[in-house]
């Protein structure tokens, strides 16, 4: 994974007042290419997923996940300084 894209979706995570980061399926259901990243950022305990709902209708899925302690750490070091 590209230092850029690991420490752009743990700012935008870091950054929002609730810690955490959703996103919706496309249209056609697939995923956008965040949601690898973010499942990347998972498997090394920098997020945690909090929830997956499934779409229903016209809805389509929404993953979300949490930062942790170990993400914001980690993106104090990807940043070189305090978040």
């Amino acid at each position: 994974m590209l230092v850029n894209h690991a420490r752009r979706l743990l700012r935008r995570a870091a950054e929002a007042a609730d810690l955490q980061i959703s996103i919706r399926q496309k249209p056609d259901l697939s995923w956008p290419s965040d949601h690898s990243r973010l499942v990347a950022l998972e498997s090394r305990g920098d997020l945690l997923r909090i929830d997956l709902r499934d779409g229903r209708g016209t809805d389509k899925a929404c993953a979300t996940w949490q930062i942790t302690d170990r993400g914001l750490a980690n993106l104090q070091h990807l940043s070189g300084s305090a978040v």
